[in-house]
């Protein structure tokens, strides 16, 4: 039997990771980050803990490789399709959750990460660090809105802008994985609308 190519090797050992990663996703989205344990994993993920700690240092690496995978590439990859012409603070917070409402994002296991984050100090600090470059890009798009509207500080306000956006997103998905009955539709107009108002008046 001839000995797999180092292209394959490398798709092997991919295979494995992303393997370990969703098995970890799953357990996070129906039981928490402390469900994710090595132990649990290797039964989850069919893999051995030779295999895990091949591909993550410890438990908070895979808790971290879930949130790049699960939040952080998708909403990457919605900001990097814009050319930093300039987003309002409502047309973001909508981008954002259609790409949750879309499936590109689960609700679900955004509130787990988050919750496992505010336990844990170390993990908390990895999960900024990965939302960093989503900050960024949120920036980048609210500084070109700012200055469409005349405002002079535009750089400095969007940062504090994106935090704001980010926020409301992040509560309107919390709040509705507690109220299913929850009229999304309804919520984000009146958020969108509430975000557009308070920066343009800001501006003005």
């Amino acid at each position: 039997m001839a000995a797999a190519s180092p292209s394959e090797q490398t798709g092997q050992r991919r295979s494995k990771r992303d393997a370990i990663v969703e098995a970890a996703a799953r357990l996070i989205r129906a039981e928490g980050v402390h469900a994710a344990s090595i132990s649990e994993l290797i039964r989850a993920s069919d893999a051995s803990a030779g295999t895990i700690y091949h591909h993550f240092a410890n438990k908070n690496d895979i808790v971290a490789a879930v949130a790049q995978a699960a939040v952080v590439d998708p909403l990457e990859r919605m900001l990097s399709q814009r050319e930093a012409t300039g987003a309002s603070p409502g047309q973001l917070l909508r981008m954002i959750v259609g790409a949750v409402m879309g499936g590109d994002v689960e609700s679900a296991l955004i509130v787990q990460l988050w919750a496992g984050s505010s336990r844990d100090p170390h993990l908390k600090e990895i999960v900024r660090s990965r939302m960093a470059a989503v900050h960024e890009g949120l920036t980048r798009e609210l500084a070109a809105w700012l200055r469409l509207q005349g405002e002079p500080n535009a750089d400095a306000r969007a940062i504090h802008l994106a935090h704001v956006t980010m926020g409301q997103a992040m509560g309107l998905l919390a709040e509705r994985t507690i109220l299913t009955d929850l009229d999304r539709d309804a919520y984000l107009d009146e958020a969108a609308r509430l975000l557009d108002a308070a920066a343009s008046v800001a501006a003005s």
